[in-house]
């Protein structure tokens, strides 16, 4: 096939990609509205040396992921969530709490998932202040002056709702599109019937010399 027989399949069946684009789109949008709706709310806390030495900042870079795993445990998550007033187990928070440190930046990010969005501001605040508190009571049995200090620098605030319909609705339309298109060729490389004049030549491998017109009743 030549690139003029390409773009004359789609002429021909463009019933056949529109159809699957909006099937497809269609498709994702109902997916979305039955996908529980989950909002995700962000802290972002800042662990300094509380003086220059390039010692405590290697314990730092070193202890950001102990201060994570202090927090991240069942029964650590499940006294947060009854201090709050949530009636949500620790189980269920451990697949719904994500804390990140990172030490190149020396930041600590905190991530709630939850079904509303004051559930998920509340639980992302809570679980950063249990963690304040733990550094602050690992600094209490410090002796000296170098000490590791953990504040917040950005309370809870929305990021994200998911899912995202619109995202959903255009990644499907994508997909539908390309998925047309193959159908189009496909359909069109099944069909052996002979249709025009070209469709002769290139199965005789002859030139057409005349042709019988249909003569309409």
């Amino acid at each position: 096939m030549q690139l003029r027989d390409y773009g004359l399949v789609l002429a021909k069946r463009w019933w056949v990609v529109v159809l699957t684009l909006v099937a497809a789109a269609v498709a994702a949008y109902g997916v979305s509205k039955l996908i529980p709706q989950t909002f995700r709310s962000q802290a972002v806390y800042l662990a300094l040396a509380n003086q220059a030495d390039n010692g405590l900042n290697i314990v730092l870079r070193n202890s950001m992921n102990s201060y994570r795993e202090l927090v991240m445990q069942p029964d650590v998550l499940d006294q947060i969530s009854q201090e709050i007033g949530l009636d949500i187990s620790g189980e269920r928070w451990m697949r719904d709490v994500n804390i990140q440190p990172r030490p190149d930046e020396q930041k600590i990010i905190i991530e709630v998932d939850a079904p509303t969005l004051a559930q998920s501001m509340a639980m992302a605040d809570a679980v950063g202040n249990r963690l304040v508190a733990e550094v602050n009571r690992i600094n209490a049995t410090l002796e000296g002056t170098a000490r590791i200090n953990v504040q917040r620098i950005q309370q809870a605030r929305l990021t994200a709702i998911q899912p995202n319909t619109r995202i959903n609705v255009l990644a499907g339309a994508l997909l539908g599109l390309m998925l047309g298109v193959l159908l189009a060729y496909v359909l069109e490389y099944l069909d052996d019937t002979l249709k025009s004049s070209s469709d002769v030549e290139r199965f005789v491998g002859l030139t057409t010399l005349g042709a019988i017109p249909t003569v309409e009743p």
